[in-house]
């Protein structure tokens, strides 16, 4: 589990560089999980092994957004 936590922190840091970090914020202000968070914006990427590793260690894919959208509906749009 360890290992896994530091391999989602490295990941949020990697996603902030990429000018995500306003995404996060705005959902974190919406009480998402941030595990939750990193899956939709792992979808909303196309990370497909990223995405299964959240999915593996319980991310819920079916958490919307302020725009009513999943993770399912971000790796669909992408």
């Amino acid at each position: 589990m360890k290992l896994f936590c530091l391999q989602c922190f490295n990941y949020t840091r990697m996603l902030a560089v990429e000018d995500t970090y306003d995404k996060m914020e705005a959902l974190l202000n919406q009480n998402i999980h941030p595990v939750d968070i990193l899956l939709m914006l792992a979808a909303s990427k196309g990370d497909k092994p990223k995405i299964e590793e959240l999915l593996r260690a319980g991310a819920k894919y079916d958490v919307k957004d302020a725009d009513e959208c999943t993770a399912l509906d971000r790796a669909v749009d992408e």
